[in-house]
């Protein structure tokens, strides 16, 4: 017998600056800093070729990919509150890393963004904002949809519903350590950077006080046979 665990209370992320815990200045772009820089030379928020979150599943470790055939590096951007996570494409050039995407949302079938926790998870909601980062024209809706790969996976594809993507909920959760969201392949694809997700994470059952006193009882059993068969 195992008893297992008290669920674990859940818990939501959302992606803004105020939850960065680390980006390591080797992965830093822009100079001196942790800046993205767009086109027209506004600051847009932080780009790196991986950013790193703190969560009671241990470290959530998030990275950006746009496909085998492009040329151009992808990273992953984190915009403000009305934004959140999304892709920003560009060049490394004299140790520094050139924009040249003037969107930085997921905004293309082969951008992806993968989320990788330090132990496994059970994912429940997520949270989108619209390419416009305001949401106030409910881009986001029911015939939109979005896709999801648990552990490398088959994507499974999920609507953004009725409430613009605040939140979504997915199913009846998904169970695993490394999640990864993409473009829509059924449903109307839309632009849409992940502003958040809500989870639990999960702890495996521990035996009971009686499992190891019955395992006890049962070594000294063994161990006593031995004894009367040497004797015998």
């Amino acid at each position: 017998m195992s008893l297992a665990v008290p669920a674990a209370m859940a818990e939501t992320l959302m992606f803004t600056n105020s939850n960065l815990v680390s980006l390591p200045s080797t992965q830093v772009i822009g100079a001196g800093g942790s800046a993205c820089v767009n086109p027209f030379g506004n600051v847009a928020g932080t780009c790196g070729a991986a950013l790193t979150f703190g969560t009671s599943a241990g470290t959530l470790r998030v990275t950006a990919a746009d496909g085998p055939d492009v040329d151009t590096a992808a990273l992953v951007f984190q915009g403000n509150s009305n934004a959140g996570l999304g892709v920003v494409e560009g060049y490394y050039k004299s140790g520094q890393f050139k924009v040249t995407d003037g969107n930085f949302s997921l905004d293309t079938d082969k951008e992806t963004l993968t989320l990788t926790f330090g132990s496994a998870v059970k994912l429940t909601q997520a949270y989108f904002f619209a390419d416009d980062r305001t949401n106030t024209l409910r881009e986001l809706d029911s015939i939109d949809g979005f896709t999801v790969s648990v552990n490398g996976g088959a994507f499974q594809e999920f609507s953004f519903g009725t409430n613009g993507g605040l939140p979504v909920t997915l199913g009846g959760g998904l169970v695993g350590t490394s999640f990864t969201f993409g473009y829509a392949k059924f449903k109307s694809k839309e632009d849409y950077y992940l502003a958040g997700i809500g989870f639990t994470a999960l702890t495996p059952a521990i035996p009971e006080p009686s499992t190891y006193a019955l395992m006890a009882l049962g070594l000294v059993g063994v161990a006593a046979a031995a004894r009367r068969a040497r004797r015998a």
